[in-house]
């Protein structure tokens, strides 16, 4: 008689007894094929012929040699024995339905059907598992365990994820078998055993099988296979009590098993829907509230619990909601993963509450008792949950239940958010914003959001409830003011209990009609006005309730959008973090809030423009990993900025023609230059150049921007011509062609009778005008190929072209026009660009212009322009000092006329200073182009002879080059050789130092009598004499003319620089004060040694009170010292003041700046003792708060490095011994509790600098501060042993130290003690530490 229980247990224990021995792995293949065909044919002829021993003793002997057995025969090993079970249970069946006979004769059969299945399939999972975990391992070892080639493919050796992988048809024989299973439950076989226990043995083999085959990962997938198995254990928990065993399979596969949390979810829920599983469903969840869980020791635990919660709450929410009471403990969990799983969970019920169809009290109590939860987690202590609260709300309010009476509160909360420390937490409040915004209930005007129209409707509601209440004796007077309106609303609604029905609040949302004919939602919304009924007529009673309905709606709208006008703010800053995705959340948000037409969205718009400049390729500045992760979000976020682009302004309608599409695009295009500011329109160009070169802007737009600009029909408005021609320059710098295919239009328009009626049109259509002559510069290489402008192609043009006579008669407008200024700087920008001999026309201009003003002049005085200035060396007036002189001042010369004067010659300087370099240019590549086939012939013998005649005819190349005439034309013969030799030598370093002399010596000396020399003493003049000269403009525009003379040559500069140094100071402008800055920065790159004996000027501006001026200069010191054109010494202190400063832009810079600082080279780690002390001693000490505040934030650069924080402590320790001053000790000592104490050589220093400060620890402050370094390494280096001990030893000096400093009694005894604890830790590890000190020793 065959017992399942005892023949388990003997293969639990390998004990099994087989009577007739068969060994398949040592027989012929053949011959072991003819035994499985036998075996085959007697099961599949009668499954009872397997209590045959022979035939079960080759069947065991199967199951026993399996690892060594050829997969195809394992596979119709499985398939013979799933048949014969399947015939086993066909008869049994059968015998059931006959009345009489015995189903016990049955029950061997079925348990050794049983025995084997177990055998085969656990011994085949647990193989595979075996040889794949031995596969693993082989593959780390490089030289070992390499499969042979030819070797036989067994299970055994076989590294596949399954046996499926390996047996053909395991998985679907597995899948059959359970489906045999399911019929055999649901007969009654009670009658097929004779006691419970020999039943219930036979079932757990069958879901010990399951339990196996479940560990595997690779079944989870297998959404059929699972379910046919879940089903089979559903009728074991359904039919014969299997609810114990369940709940322990589940439970153990939650601890262990992290694959399996989802699909026991899915177990629970399908014997929860379909088997009437309720109380399996109880018991798994109370067992899950009944722990505790931990994560700093137990990580799996409350990973798998979560999970499975998280997926039963989407599953089977019916189930939770029966355990929540004891499942909410887990909010005050220890472990975050265990209080995020509840927040989810709490946002899934919240849904599948508000999807009930019948709203009760119970159910809209429960809905707000969570909502209470949800927003009380927003201040968890863990990122994680905070982060999955919002993504709470994402999903919770992008249902069909829109919440809108717990919406405000939430937008507050995620508005909050928004300043999170957590990158994550700000990224998913900026989506959870996005969401809400996206959708927002009120759906009435087009679901528009504009604060303009909702108010105006709210005002008319207003208007006929006044109306009303005037008719109606009893009705409440009405509010008078809008605001106070909105905000009793609001308040009301705080106050407002939760008895009105939702579905009465979502209603008044969507439909205020749906609201009014709804019956129990006639009660008008708290705030609103009541009406006597009795005094109205059915009728206006109705109209009434609508009408406050209505008044409700549009409250709350305006309540709305004031909550997203609050958040812009930040999200506009947002849109500078470094974070990837942060930037495009905020970038989709902004997205949203101008497609609803949200006031004060578009600002977000053109602040987006400014992420264009992100690199495409690279790691950006801010890059902190290797992998180049920061390029990849640096593409991201340009895509994310092309497409949000294209979707706002270039995304044609489907509502719309095609031509009615192209005026809509060419609109849009042209709008987003009203209101630019200089940064946006460049960043705009960016873009704009972006989207031409990827081919996203059509042609047709092209052609349409170029009618509007040339419109002349009808007055257009100004702003649209402007916006054409802006638009068009950007695109040309994309395509030449813009400009070449229909150059004339620019002409007659830009430079014609508009452009001279509006100079900003002229402005635009100059700089277009330039892209003529521009590829060289912008984009060489295969983008300017691309966009067809060659370099090679690039011809200036002949002096006699009409352009030059437009943009002549642009400079020489009469009108008093600001914009004439940037109009002249654009047009002579034009001129130097493409002109020929470009100047000759600038100084017909300047010429021009200096006898307009020699006329008024001569006419007013009768003498030469500059007379009487003979004492201008001896003093000098500074603007506004001698107002009472402006009047005679102005007799003299028209101040208008004398500043574009002034203007023209400072311009011109600096475009000479441009040419020259071209024409250097342009000289080194000739003669580049003539040596290259030189080089390689042999040296003729003439080159001496011509190398020796370079300097005689020097003074020739000056002449040559003084014209500033390049031609590309290159012909590359002998006259033309010898010519560029004479003119300019035969090196490059004689064409530069030709080129040098000019600058030097002729532009603005000399005997060439160059045009510009003359106007020097002019600016020089008019400087030194501001207070004469008392006119804003030209004040301005003479400093500024001043500064770029002293750009060409350093004599000039070296002569009148105390004169710029002085108006920097003395002038009371903030526009002079900033030019001068920007000059001193010029005037660095260009002669370094001048400025270097007055750096202390470039940092002195610093400290103006104005902040235009203070931005400006921290904005070119950030340049010069970042670029290494100035050497910091001693002068970062004045920069680290600025990290204080009241303006936040000003601070903000700053910080920046000492970020990047902080990457070259340690140079904040260098320069720390001198900003010490800059701070913290002298006139300009900042407090001691501030200096707090700016020690913490540059102490973060220094302290991942042990060796820099060793040696500052060292050089702090100094400090002490040299100061007696109380406020810079309590400095020093706070410095020192800002260094991470990790290392054993940084406590060393620290305990051996002690005599430098016990004296100074008779200060409380001074002392607290060195408490809290023994407190904080303590913590830093607890499993630290030597740390530890000379922490314990530096503590008891210490408080030795304080004792004596106060007058104390000492306990030397504690301090003995510590010392021999120190001594005995060295002596353990002496050799390790003598190592180690040495190694220092070298270092140092």
């Amino acid at each position: 008689m065959f017992n399942l229980q005892e023949q388990l247990l003997k293969l639990q224990e390998d004990e099994i007894e087989i009577h007739s021995e068969f060994e398949f792995n040592k027989v012929d293949a053949t011959i072991a094929k003819r035994t499985l065909n036998s075996l085959t044919d007697k099961l599949v002829v009668n499954g009872q012929n397997i209590n045959e021993p022979d035939t079960f003793d080759l069947l065991q002997c199967f199951a026993r040699d399996l690892p060594t057995i050829e997969p195809k025969m394992i596979a119709r090993a499985l398939d013979m024995l799933v048949t014969g079970f399947d015939n086993e249970i066909k008869a049994l069946a059968n015998l059931l339905n006959t009345p009489g006979q015995d189903p016990t004769v049955h029950s061997e059969s079925l348990d050794r059907y049983a025995f084997l299945f177990q055998w085969i399939i656990e011994r085949g999972e647990s193989v595979v598992s075996q040889s794949r975990a031995a596969t693993a391992a082989a593959a780390s070892d490089k030289g070992k365990g390499r499969k042979r080639r030819g070797a036989p493919s067994t299970v055994g050796s076989s590294s596949g994820a399954t046996v499926s992988d390996v047996v053909p048809g395991w998985k679907g024989k597995l899948a059959d078998l359970y489906a045999l299973l399911q019929q055999l439950l649901r007969m009654p076989l009670g009658r097929v055993w004779n006691s419970a226990p020999e039943r219930d043995t036979f079932i757990g083999v069958f879901t010990r099988i399951a339990h196996k085959i479940m560990e595997n990962a690779a079944y989870a997938k297998d959404v059929e296979f699972q379910t046919i198995l879940f089903d089979s254990l559903c009728l074991w928990l359904q039919n014969y009590n299997g609810l114990y065993g369940l709940v322990t399979m589940i439970t153990q596969n939650l601890q262990h098993y992290e694959h399996l949390c989802e699909s026991m979810a899915g177990l629970v829920q399908m014997a929860y829907d379909k088997y009437e599983g309720t109380q399996l469903a109880d018991e798994v969840l109370r067992d899950i509230s009944g722990k505790s869980f931990n994560s700093l020791h137990d990580k799996a635990g409350p990973k798998n619990a979560a999970r499975f919660l998280v997926k039963i709450s989407q599953l089977a929410p019916r189930a939770l909601l029966r355990q929540m009471g004891l499942l909410i403990r887990h909010l005050d969990s220890e472990a975050h993963i265990m209080r995020s799983a509840m927040v989810d969970v709490i946002g899934h019920l919240t849904l599948y509450l508000a999807s009930q169809e019948e709203q009760t009290d119970i159910v809209k109590n429960q809905i707000n008792e969570y909502f209470d939860i949800i927003e009380q987690r927003f201040m968890d202590a863990h990122f994680l949950v905070r982060a999955k609260v919002l993504q709470v709300c994402q999903f919770v309010c992008s249902g069909q239940a829109k919440f809108p009476k717990r919406r405000p509160k939430l937008i507050s909360l995620i508005i909050g958010r928004l300043e999170d420390k957590a990158t994550n937490v700000r990224k998913h409040a900026i989506r959870a914003l996005t969401m809400l915004l996206e959708t927002h209930p009120f759906s009435l005007d087009g679901a528009e959001l504009g604060v303009e129209q909702l108010e105006a409707s709210l005002g008319t509601i207003n208007e006929e409830l006044a109306q009303m209440a005037k008719a109606t004796p009893a009705q409440a007077p009405e509010p008078s003011s809008k605001a106070k309106e909105i905000g009793d609303s609001d308040d009301e609604d705080e106050g407002k209990g939760d008895t009105d029905d939702d579905d009465e609040q979502d209603e008044i949302c969507s439909s205020t009609t749906t609201a009014v004919n709804n019956g129990e939602e006639q009660t008008p919304a708290a705030g609103s006005e009541q009406f006597a009924n009795a005094g109205l007529s059915p009728e206006m009673a109705a109209k009434a309730m609508h009408l406050q309905f209505q008044q409700r709606y549009y409250r709350d709208a305006l309540y709305f959008v004031y909550q997203l006008q609050e958040a812009q703010p930040l999200l506009m800053q947002l849109l500078g973090s470094t974070n990837k995705g942060e930037v495009m959340e905020a970038i989709d948000f902004f997205v949203a809030a101008v497609r609803f037409r949200v006031d004060g969205a578009q600002e977000g718009i053109r602040r987006m423009s400014h992420l264009i400049w992100l690199p495409p390729t690279g790691n950006s500045s801010g890059a902190t990993s290797a992998d180049g992760s920061a390029s990849e979000e640096a593409r991201g976020v340009r895509a994310k900025l092309i497409e949000s682009y294209m979707q706002l302004y270039m995304t044609p309608s489907e509502r719309l023609s095609a031509v009615e599409n192209t005026s809509r695009i060419t609109r849009n295009l042209i709008s987003l230059t009203f209101g630019a500011t200089l940064a946006e329109l460049t960043s705009l160009e960016e873009l704009i150049r972006t989207l031409m070169e990827e081919r996203l802007i059509k042609e047709d737009v092209v052609n349409k921007l170029r009618s509007v600009y040339g419109y002349t029909k009808k007055q257009l408005p100004p702003a649209q011509r402007r916006g054409a021609i802006i638009i068009l320059s950007m695109l040309a710098q994309a395509r030449r062609s813009i400009v070449t295919d229909d150059i004339d239009l620019y002409l007659r328009i830009g430079l014609g009778d508009h452009g001279h009626e509006d100079l900003v049109v002229a402005k635009h259509t100059c700089m277009i005008l330039q892209c003529l002559g521009a590829a060289k510069s912008r984009r060489p290489g295969a983008v300017a190929a691309a966009a067809g402008m060659d370099e090679q192609e690039i011809r200036r043009l002949p002096m006699n072209n009409p352009i030059f006579d437009g943009l002549q008669r642009i400079v020489e407008e009469p009108r008093r026009d600001p914009e004439w200024f940037p109009a002249a700087e654009q047009a002579l920008n034009t001129i130097y660009a493409l002109a020929d001999k470009p100047d000759s026309l600038a100084a017909r201009l300047v010429r021009n212009q200096a006898k307009l003003v020699q006329e008024l002049l001569n006419t007013n005085m009768g003498r030469s322009m500059v007379s009487g200035g003979g004492d201008e060396s001896d003093s000098m007036d500074v603007d506004g000092s001698e107002e009472g002189t402006a009047p005679s001042a102005r007799k003299l010369v028209d101040p208008w006329d004398l500043t574009r004067l002034l203007f023209m010659v400072g311009h011109i300087a600096i475009k000479e200073i441009v040419l020259l370099e071209s024409v250097e240019a342009e000289l080194k590549r000739r003669k580049s182009d003539v040596d290259e086939p030189r080089r390689k012939k042999r040296a003729s013998p003439k080159s001496k002879g011509r190398g020796k005649g370079t300097r005689g005819r020097g003074r020739g190349g000056k002449g040559r080059a003084n014209e500033m005439h390049v031609d590309s034309d290159n012909d590359n013969d002998d006259d033309e050789d010898d010519e560029l030799n004479q003119i300019a030598g035969s090196t490059e370093d004689e064409i530069g130092d030709i080129i040098l002399a000019i600058r030097e010596r002729e532009l603005l000396f000399g005997e060439s009598k160059s045009l510009l020399s003359l106007f020097g003493p002019l600016l020089v003049h008019v400087c030194r004499n501001l207070g004469k000269f008392n006119d804003r403009l030209l004040t301005v525009h003479a400093t500024a003319a001043l500064a770029k003379f002293m750009c060409i040559s350093s004599a000039f500069c070296e002569e009148n620089l105390p004169l710029l140094l002085t108006l920097l100071q003395r002038a009371k402008s903030p526009v002079i004060r900033a030019n001068i800055s920007i000059a001193l920065g010029d005037i660095t790159v260009c002669f370094n040694n001048l400025i270097g004996e007055n750096v202390q000027y470039l940092y002195g501006p610093l400290h103006d009170a104005d902040t235009k001026v203070k931005k400006t200069t921290l904005m070119v010191l950030t340049h010069l010292i970042l670029n290494g054109m100035v050497k910091v010494k001693g002068q970062l202190g004045e920069m680290a003041k600025c990290l204080e400063d009241k303006d936040q832009r000003v601070a903000d810079m700053a910080r920046l700046f000492f970020s990047e600082l902080s990457t070259k080279d340690n140079a904040v780690y260098n320069n720390l003792p001198d900003i010490i002390s800059s701070l913290s001693m002298g006139v300009g000490a900042v407090n001691e708060e501030s200096f707090g505040r700016i020690m913490k934030f540059l102490f973060d650069f220094i302290k991942e490095k042990d060796r820099q924080t060793e040696n500052v402590v060292e050089k702090l320790c100094q400090r002490f011994r040299n100061t007696t001053d109380p406020r810079q000790c309590r400095d020093i000592a706070y410095c020192m509790a800002l260094l991470p104490f990790k290392s054993e050589r940084s406590v060393r220093r620290l305990l051996d600098g002690l005599s430098s400060y016990q004296d100074k620890l008779s200060q409380d402050v001074v002392y607290k501060y060195f408490v809290e370094i023994v407190s904080k390494s303590r913590s830093q280096s607890a499993t630290k042993q030597e740390v530890k001990a000379l922490m314990d030893e530096y503590e008891a000096k210490l408080k030795e130290a304080r004792a004596k400093a106060v007058g104390e009694d000492v306990d030397q005894g504690e301090a003995d003690l510590a010392g021999e604890k120190v001594a005995s830790m060295q002596l353990q590890s002496a050799q390790q530490s003598d190592a180690e000190m040495e190694g220092d020793d070298e270092d140092l």
